[in-house]
């Protein structure tokens, strides 16, 4: 009941912050994970046009005409896409993907992510995907993937499968099912930490749904995952009212709380192109073995595993996009505030081996800024972003969240000549304490690549961490330092 108060009197308090500070500007932000990627990753993709976003779309003002719409289909050039990739720090990464034109079966990719930064540590990531469409009402994916780790007196499997099926829409009688998904999953997880030993055994299920009833839109999601369940519910007024859309009230559950939130969003355009964005989105996500994994593979796990609530997730931002024909240098503009209030959010501890982290769920309060802006002069493209993040342990004193950085400076120089395209990233991580509390020291990250591309293959190379600057996942862990990486793409 303290949480619901809680939750209850800061979406109060930020509404009537609100009615009294109609200048803030606001952007829709997804929530960061706390954790950090332990292996450096590189784009397996030929063209940065063709990368593809998270899970929010990219913003284009209405009058800022794009080539997106044109009349005729697209079609398939190349459907078989290779990587191969090694580095100084035994590692080996690999992506294969093939397209077919069957009916059925039209898509099928693995990769495979190896990686063992000293001796004692390693780590291996098995991905395989198959995207099918036995008819035009049945489109299912399956994916299947397998990660162990290993070291002093640790050993970690975990084996994960999940059939997927989404549909646009669905007619019931006189109801309208919209943006169906579902997932059916199991996940096994074989664990020896320090001669202690677990296993589990989950069947995960996700099912959401939008119903179209007038004059309110409901959304509903279920989630079961590896012994956690939980829902979602919320009920919208589907009219705007002054650019508000999503008015109304969602309520987040599971077995150990009940919390009731507001939600809504209001979008507004300046000019002809920018938008400003105010919203309270709230979230229900799962903590799974998997996601833990990815971030960092050597980690510990036992029962205590819970789904992340989070009633407040308020956004506020700026958008601004600069059109070419207007010959600005500046091209792209954000400006975004994220305030979120996470129940049982995953933070890193000592586990019963005590170079191995495992994870205590608690709750985070956390405000995080973010400014992001993209230069482009003829074949020179340059992005400077900042972060500004403030979390906090609200069970615990509000003492700095772990491994956080207070402040993270990221800067972007690209160059194209010719078929070569050079880059140069300068990453800076200042103000970050451990899971004791304790600072760490200051990381400023220099990274130099260079890549060179024909019309279907490309080689690259790139020197990580130039100055062989300590970067910790967990302080008890080995820093990530310098490392060479060589790779070649191919597609045909």
């Amino acid at each position: 009941m303290k949480r619901f108060f809680l939750t209850l009197a800061s979406i109060l308090t930020l509404s009537l912050l609100i009615a009294q500070t109609q200048e803030l500007p606001d952007l829709t932000i997804s929530g960061e994970s706390s954790f950090k990627p332990y292996l450096h990753k590189h784009s397996l993709l030929f063209d940065h046009s063709l990368v593809m976003g998270d899970s929010l779309p990219a913003f284009i003002p209405p009058a800022v005409s794009t080539n997106e719409n044109r009349s005729e289909s697209y079609t398939m050039q190349h459907r078989c896409y290779l990587q191969f990739e090694g580095n100084v720090d035994y590692g080996f990464n690999s992506f294969i993907s093939y397209y077919p034109t069957s009916e059925v079966l039209n898509a099928l990719t693995y990769t495979l992510d190896m990686c063992s930064p000293v001796s004692k540590l390693l780590s291996v990531h098995n991905k395989l995907f198959l995207g099918t469409e036995f008819s035009s009402k049945l489109p299912l994916s399956f994916r299947l993937q397998n990660v162990s780790s290993h070291a002093d007196d640790f050993d970690n499997t975990l084996l994960d499968f999940t059939v997927s099926h989404h549909r646009p829409i669905v007619s019931i009688g006189d109801f309208i099912l919209k943006d169906i998904s579902a997932q059916l999953g199991y996940s096994y997880l074989y664990q020896q930490n320090l001669g202690s030993s677990y296993k589990g055994n989950y069947l995960n299920l996700y099912l959401a749904s939008r119903l179209d009833v007038d004059p309110v839109d409901i959304k509903a999601k279920i989630l079961t995952r590896e012994g956690d369940v939980g829902f979602q519910l919320s009920t919208n007024a589907k009219d705007e009212y002054m650019n508000i859309s999503r008015l109304g009230v969602s309520v987040l559950a599971d077995e150990y709380t009940f919390i009731p939130s507001l939600e809504f969003l209001y979008r507004s355009p300046i000019q002809k192109f920018g938008v400003v964005s105010i919203a309270n989105e709230p979230l229900l996500e799962s903590n799974t073995f998997l996601s833990h994994m990815e971030e960092n593979p050597w980690i510990a796990f036992d029962d205590g595993h819970k789904l992340k609530k989070i009633p407040l997730n308020f956004k506020l931002g700026l958008e601004y996009l600069y059109p070419e024909k207007m010959n600005f240098t500046l091209a792209y503009l954000t400006i975004k505030n994220n305030s979120r209030y996470e129940i049982d959010s995953p933070v890193l501890i000592n586990s019963i081996n005590y170079s191995i982290p495992t994870v205590r769920y608690t709750d985070i309060f956390s405000n995080l800024t973010i400014i992001e802006a993209f230069f482009k002069l003829d074949e020179v493209n340059i992005h400077q972003g900042m972060e500004l993040d403030l979390s906090y342990l609200s069970e615990d004193d509000y003492r700095r969240a772990p491994y956080r950085p207070l402040l993270n400076l990221d800067s972007r120089v690209s160059y194209n000549f010719s078929r070569w395209f050079f880059s140069l990233d300068i990453l800076q991580k200042y103000f970050t304490v451990n899971h004791l509390g304790n600072d760490l020291p200051e990381a400023v990250i220099i990274n130099i690549g260079a890549e060179y591309r024909e019309a279907n293959y490309a080689v690259y190379f790139e020197l990580a961490n130039l100055f062989n600057r300590k970067q910790y996942v967990f302080s008890e862990l080995p820093a990530q330092g310098r490392n060479f990486y060589l790779g070649l793409k191919h597609r045909f």
